[in-house]
């Protein structure tokens, strides 16, 4: 196990049937969790991480325009006729949504914000 992900064992090796059922498992949950253009054009990858990788090279990087977006929308967020709890709970919600469209890649040295990983 290398960074949280469990490697392939060979063929050979008493956990390979387990491996890939799992494998199998995850790779049939991705597939019918995207639309089915997408699905079919992923069916040639071997692994269920070579799946998500292509998906996530694909279709990750969306995030930077959403967070420049949603950084865009907060400066532009003003009080006006709402009263200060609907102006609040309008900023919080977008700062969380901030929060979780991170994009690029993750540090994962533990020297945040200081990194140079990434």
């Amino acid at each position: 196990m290398i960074n949280g992900r469990i490697n392939q064992p060979s063929p050979n090796s008493p956990l390979y049937d387990h491996w890939l059922r799992c494998n199998d498992m995850v790779f049939a949950w991705l597939s019918n969790s995207v639309s089915r253009d997408i699905a079919d054009s992923v069916l040639y990858c071997d692994t269920a991480r070579d799946l998500w990788k292509d998906l996530e090279e694909r279709y990750g990087q969306s995030n930077a325009s959403r967070y420049y977006q949603i950084q865009r929308e907060i400066g532009g967020v003003s009080q006006g006729s709402r009263d200060i709890a609907s102006y609040y709970t309008r900023l919080r919600k977008l700062w969380d949504e901030l929060k979780t469209a991170s994009f690029g890649p993750t540090c994962t040295c533990g020297a945040e914000p200081l990194c140079s990983e990434g």
